[in-house]
């Protein structure tokens, strides 16, 4: 890996550390940044990505709103297990102060950018910060609502508004908020035997198309319609007779069958199904189907032939 090294950038502004990706002499990055008493927001972009690596511990909360492309790459925070980095357009990532956070990514050829909302604990409301999930990191998830105010945010710190501070403020503010309603509970009165409309359901459905080659966790589901993951199992459960997990898995095996028969190889095919492997996805078309890898290879290599 080359070019870009996470590193931390004060810009001087005391006990602030920002998450710093500065490319060295190979590309230019322009930023945008807004500080304000309680917050630090600021929007970083490139037109011609390289590779890099990154290894932090921010001491403030990290909320960041991304639009980057990977051809691969990987993230690990606190020493658990790596998440595949790929298609990360509209999605988030909440990091708590003292998070352990390293990884690497290799962009495509495009304009790559993220924003980025540094937190100082001392600014979150008590109501907020004795949630004991507030403490817990989510990656690259998503939530309509959330997304609306983070790009929001994005548009003040990239234009030329009057009272930005105050707008910076204000709508980080209400992140707080949306973000702890998120990782709280459900955001809407309905008891836990709701079942999931059929509007909820097609943006799950989509959600998990578009996001089937990346690591999708309960989280990212539930941020879909706005639920803790605790109230969305229950409610997707009432609503399809299945869990979410097998959902996932049942369309991790439609597009595993479909690559290997149009003829990709396991290794490719396992990919872009979202497997960590072609190992694993042999055991999972096995179990889940009865059908063993190599048939269907020789099948596909039979068609072809």
């Amino acid at each position: 890996m080359s070019a870009w090294i996470a590193a931390w950038n004060h810009l001087n502004v005391p006990n602030r550390n920002l998450i710093d990706l500065t490319l060295k002499r190979r590309t230019q990055v322009s930023r945008s940044v807004v500080i304000t008493s309680g917050v630090t927001a600021e929007h970083v972009a490139t037109s011609a990505p390289v590779d890099y690596e990154f290894s932090v511990s921010p001491d403030t909360h990290y909320l960041a709103l991304h639009d980057l492309v990977l051809s691969a790459g990987s993230m690990r925070v606190n020493g658990e297990k790596r998440v595949q980095c790929r298609d990360l357009r509209q999605t988030l990532t909440f990091l708590p102060a003292g998070s352990s956070v390293d990884g690497w990514c290799k962009p495509i050829d495009r304009s790559q950018a993220f924003t980025a909302l540094y937190i100082d604990p001392v600014s979150v409301p008590e109501t907020v910060r004795c949630l004991k999930s507030w403490s817990h990191p989510q990656v690259h998830f998503k939530s309509p609502t959330l997304l609306q105010t983070a790009s929001r945010l994005s548009e003040v710190v990239q234009g030329s508004l009057p009272f930005k501070e105050l707008l910076v403020d204000a709508l980080s503010q209400l992140a707080i908020a949306e973000l702890a309603l998120l990782q709280f509970g459900p955001t809407r009165s309905d008891g836990p035997d709701r079942k999931l409309d059929s509007k909820e359901l097609q943006r799950i459905e989509r959600y998990l198309h578009e996001n089937v080659a990346n690591e999708i966790g309960l989280s990212e589901m539930a941020g879909v319609v706005g639920m803790s993951k605790f109230h969305f199992i229950r409610c997707y459960r009432a609503a399809t007779g299945r869990t979410p997990y097998r959902s996932l898995l049942d369309l991790r095996c439609d597009v595993a069958l479909r690559e290997l028969t149009a003829g990709k190889c396991p290794g490719d095919a396992a990919a872009l199904a979202g497997f960590d492997g072609a190992a694993q996805m042999a055991r999972t078309l096995r179990s889940a189907r009865g059908i063993a890898l190599r048939d269907i290879t020789a099948r596909a290599s039979g068609t072809k032939s």
